[in-house]
């Protein structure tokens, strides 16, 4: 996590833009570090902390120029051998989405991991780990058997996206503390009715082709659904509340028995998904 103990209390906005400028700065071909000196070691776990620092970005203020200084700098890394370049194209398609439609990669990911995919769009991608019992330490299953025990509420994870989906495209405009004691108060059925119009309109936004005009799109949208949701009023310019940080749930855990060697009854290990 690209984040500070400071920047997690406050929000501060001055934090993160240092985070991204330096970031940026410490890939661009005018510093030399990375791309002059073929530093090939720092590129993955630069582009990382690039991406997670967007990832858990609060809000982009209106203006902001970072993302599109950030696609020029990165666009250069494409001549680079595999597989660098193709690090670097993940990363130009992450900041075009980014772009047209803020928030969506933390929305797709938190999907993801806690599989509600959204219908048209995209489906839930599992990982799975088999693990042999006589072959992994006890901690590390016990650890398994745990997480795959427990699980994120469905409705708490609702809440959670809808917070950061208007928080991302509206920032301080949207009153986040009221936004999240009214969610907390609608069924788990009026939430998924309201996350689908939602995460609809986002992923409409990322599919096309200009930035600009996609946002004002996906804005107006999640208008109008805050208004048929009694959503707390979105006001034309940014108000003195602080920004939050939004963590990412853990991700959900699927154990399944296996045999070792005919996936029979016998010898028993779970599988992590």
């Amino acid at each position: 996590k690209c984040s500070t103990p400071h920047a997690q209390r406050t929000g501060s906005t001055t934090h993160w833009k240092g985070v991204y400028t330096g970031l940026a700065e410490m890939l661009s071909p005018a510093d030399g570090l990375v791309q002059e000196k073929c530093d090939y070691d720092l590129v993955t776990p630069l582009a990382l902390l690039f991406y997670y620092a967007v990832l858990y970005a609060p809000h982009f203020p209106p203006g902001s120029d970072l993302l599109l200084k950030a696609a020029s700098i990165y666009h250069s890394f494409l001549t680079w051998p595999v597989p660098y370049c193709d690090i670097f194209r993940e990363l130009l398609t992450f900041i075009s989405d980014e772009l047209k439609a803020p928030g969506v990669s933390f929305q797709r990911l938190v999907r993801t991991e806690q599989g509600l995919p959204v219908k048209n769009y995209q489906s839930s991608t599992v990982t799975v780990l088999l693990l042999n019992r006589s072959e992994v330490q006890s901690e590390f299953l016990s650890i398994a058997e745990k997480l795959s025990a427990s699980e994120h509420p469905q409705h708490a994870t609702l809440v959670l996206l809808l917070e950061h989906l208007y928080q991302a495209n509206f920032g301080t405009r949207c009153d986040l503390d009221s936004l999240h004691h009214l969610l907390k108060s609608k069924t788990l059925e009026e939430l998924l009715e309201i996350y689908a119009s939602a995460a609809d309109a986002q992923e409409v936004a990322a599919a096309s082709n200009d930035p600009v005009p996609a946002r004002e799109r996906l804005q107006s949208v999640l208008r109008d659904i805050a208004g048929a949701a009694s959503f707390p009023a979105i006001v034309g310019e940014a108000q003195p509340h602080k920004l939050h940080t939004i963590p990412i749930p853990v991700a959900r855990c699927y154990t399944y028995s296996w045999d070792q060697d005919n996936f029979g009854k016998r010898r028993r290990s779970p599988v992590c998904l």
